[in-house]
């Protein structure tokens, strides 16, 4: 008897061959298909001049108004408005998702919707907001940077039966520009920003393009590119050096239609990350209040070698007799057919990501002349392989989605040369807590020890979601997702083969149900229940000479009411309220374990959010665009939680979640002379305090803020090219993406490290030039 999953496999194997072999059956399909009307792509919808939002949030093609999922869209107008570059960014664009990065890029992306994500450094642990760029699953290979987008569109609450494991609390889907056959077409554009000049605190330069080429009328090509390059966000005062961020990306597509049924897209994306001199966490608050803080305040401002660093909450200044260094590699391949065979559209999708990332120095306590926890010459190798294959069936009164997806994680942690045990910095493998010459290091827990990591994780699904019309205005829509996931992780201390290993089976039903009633084509009215699930993760612990951390898999349970109502053709309207109670919740606790203050992976027992969220967009008139949103959450921690410093933290609001956030966007344009306009844009976003670190001090409370951003400028009136001088944090708010607590001499000395961000802690002023041709 075939099992289920050797069926999956089986499917994913010749998946490909076989719609290539349908394909030559798709000449004959090809009247068929257009007197059935096949319906049109994403990308054929937007070209096609209605003025509706497209998104296919539900792996169809729908307006945004009749979507029964809460949903926000930013087009590629509002991206480029709004410099929308990095996944950092993308929180500027709705209330209800927060990012926060790290150095390199959180392999998991590091996103949260309505205070629930991923909160556990490790990468081997999956998402909980799944980031999907043209159908295609990042999984835990999310890359920072965003180029050439088209559209974005963020879903709100479990979303697994369409999209997997990994979005158990929401999804990002993010569509590149395609290719077009309708005519050869180039843009151009640099940003610029020279620190001290204007009100800068930081310099930025990002230099995009694009080129579209039809090679035939069957056959076209885009390519597009970007660099962005970031200076003096950080700045080491003994060495005299700015910290330098550089990403490089450049994206491939072709889009290939050799019948009227068959429809190729291929992609290649290559990103390259270098980072010099951004250090972890860097003292913002100084140490006050704690026995030691004294010997802690001189170690920091005037250590061996008079560094004299200035603690202020910008968080700039730190002070290491070496240089933090590493780097990111990602390449992406991609192919996705589509084979229209009446009302059955086949679709296979075929992905493959590669990631190769290598940590020259991680300098984490930051102290010359004493002994300091750094990590050193690490390679780390990541990859992954996803294959799915779908069926949609557009009937009289119904339609279905059915498939099988499988994913293949591979995770390996490697010396990047040195020699295990050598104490000098060039030769230092892994973690150690030594002098920066080697010529000391803490007895015991500081040695040198590198730490082998292999973790293999491979995942098999079969879902269906099926919408079915009861009446001309009422729709019932549901569907479920099976999921058997099995990972295993091999560790070794100082050695490149593994032992001890250990391992996690694991399979679920999830899935969803609900109502639609659209009264009329301006009002959409909806409720739903959805179960989410995130896969349960094996993460080395914080000793890794003893057992692993097994994290149990996380349940949800959401229901969802909403609205949505078009006022005008050109004004939408929407409001939802929604309650999500999650089980086992996935995240980390803050604690010192030989000295160090390091991070230690943990469940809690359930965590719950309830709220309600309202938007607002559209345009008033032919000069005014705007685009606005408010959510209120409650996500607090459980009864008798204990925090990081062991206080009872039980009933306050979540870490990294505002219970109140509001953004506004918008534009204002008017012609001056001939066809040249000028234009005036802003961008607001406004945050009640927000617990950045899991303590009771309330100095680890951000507090309530508003951060602006803008441009004024001009441009042609039909876009041909614009220039404008923009501004990001105008009133220079000192928001970083999160707190952590300063450690001196083995125990919390009471200062507090904060991980600066532009744009959030620091302001940045400058110049942008964008041209179309």
């Amino acid at each position: 008897m075939i099992s289920l999953k050797s069926l999956m496999v089986s499917t994913a194997n010749i998946c490909s061959v076989s719609l290539l072999a349908l394909a030559s059956a798709a000449q004959a399909s090809d009247a068929f298909a257009q007197d059935a009307g096949a319906p049109q792509s994403a990308d054929e919808t937007a070209a096609s001049g209605d003025s509706a939002i497209v998104v296919t949030a539900r792996r169809r093609v729908e307006t945004l108004l009749e979507v029964p999922v809460s949903v926000s869209v930013a087009t590629a107008e509002q991206l480029a408005r709004d410099q929308i570059y990095t996944l950092t960014d993308l929180q500027r664009i709705t209330p209800a998702l927060e990012v926060s990065q790290t150095s390199g890029g959180e392999n998991n992306g590091g996103a949260r919707l309505r205070g629930l994500g991923t909160a556990v450094f490790n990468s081997s642990v999956t998402p909980s907001v799944a980031f999907v760029v043209d159908d295609v699953p990042q999984g835990n290979l999310a890359f920072p940077q965003l180029f050439d987008m088209g559209q974005v569109e963020v879903l709100r609450g479990p979303q697994g039966t369409l999209f997997g494991q990994s979005a158990s609390a929401g999804v990002v889907n993010v569509r590149s520009v395609a290719p077009s056959l309708d005519g050869y077409s180039a843009q151009f554009g640099v940003d610029f920003a020279d620190k001290g000049t204007g009100g800068a605190e930081y310099g930025l330069l990002v230099l995009r393009g694009a080129i579209n080429a039809p090679l035939s009328d069957k056959i076209a090509v885009r390519i597009a590119s970007q660099l962005r390059e970031e200076k003096g966000l950080q700045r080491n005062v003994r060495l005299g050096n700015d910290s330098n961020i550089r990403d490089v990306g450049v994206r491939g597509r072709i889009l290939a239609k050799p019948t009227e049924t068959l429809t190729v897209n291929l992609t290649a994306e290559y990103n390259n990350n270098r980072t010099r001199g951004t250090n972890f966490f860097v003292l913002a608050i100084a140490p006050t209040g704690q026995a030691n803080s004294t010997a802690s305040n001189n170690a920091f401002t005037n250590p061996a070698g008079n560094c004299r660093m200035v603690i202020s909450a910008r968080a700039e200044q730190y002070c290491s007799e070496l240089e933090p260094a590493q780097s990111s590699e990602v390449l992406s391949l991609s192919g996705m057919l589509d084979l229209e065979l009446g009302a059955v559209t086949l679709t296979s999708i075929t992905s493959y990501r590669k990631l190769d990332r290598e940590v020259v120095r991680q300098d984490f306590t930051r102290l010359a002349g004493a002994a300091s926890a750094r990590s050193e010459n690490l390679l780390q190798n990541v990859n992954q392989f996803t294959q799915e294959v779908r069926a949609n069936y557009s009937g009289n009164g119904f339609d279905v989605i059915g498939g099988v997806f499988y994913a293949k994680y591979n995770y390996d942690q490697l010396p990047l040369g040195g020699t295990f045990g050598a104490r000098t910095p060039a030769d230092r493998v892994g973690f150690s807590i030594c002098n920066a010459g080697g010529t000391f290091c803490i007895p015991g827990a500081g040695t040198p020890t590198f730490t082998r990591e292999d973790t293999q994780s491979t995942t098999y699904a079969a879902f269906a979601d099926v919408t079915v019309n009861l009446s001309d205005q009422i729709d019932l829509f549901g569907g479920l997702r099976y999921t058997d996931f099995d990972t295993s992780l091999g560790i070794g201390l100082n050695r490149v083969t593994t032992s001890n290993r250990s391992s996690i089976k694991d399979d679920n039903l999830s899935g969803r149900i609900g109502l639609r009633y659209q009264p009329n084509r301006d009002l959409n009215i909806y409720a739903s229940y959805a179960r989410g699930y995130k896969t349960p993760a094996l993460v080395v612990n914080a000793d890794p000479s003893v057992a692993t951390v097994n994290l149990k898999p996380e349940l949800a349970d959401a229901f969802e009411f909403g609205v949505k109502y078009a006022v005008t053709p050109d004004i939408q309207l929407e409001a939802n309220a929604y309650y999500n109670k999650t089980k086992n919740f996935q995240s980390q606790t803050q604690q010192l374990i030989n000295t160090q203050l390091v991070s230690v992976a943990n469940n809690i027992p359930s965590v719950t959010s309830r709220g309600i969220e309202l938007s607002a967009f559209g345009r008033v008139s032919e000069n005014l665009t705007f685009n606005a949103g408010y959510q209120f959450n409650v996500v607090k921690y459980p009864s008798g939680f204990l925090s990081d410093d062991g206080a009872n933290i039980g009933g306050q609001q979540l870490v990294f979640a505002p219970r109140h956030k509001a953004s506004l966007s918008g534009e204002y344009s008017r012609g001056v002379f001939g066809d040249v306009q000028a234009f005036l844009n802003a961008n607001v976003v406004y945050k009640s305090a927000t617990l950045l670190a899991a303590r009771v001090d309330p100095r680890y409370r951000f507090p309530a803020h508003a951060t602006i951003g803008g441009a004024i400028g001009i441009r042609d009136a039909e876009n041909a090219w614009r220039a404008s001088i923009f501004v990001r944090n105008l009133t220079k708010q000192r928001e970083p993406t999160a707190y952590l607590a300063n450690s001196f001499a083995g125990s919390i000395d009471g200062g507090i490290r904060a991980w600066p961000v532009g744009g959030l802690t620091a302001r940045v002023v400058g110049l942008s030039f964008d041209a179309s041709f």
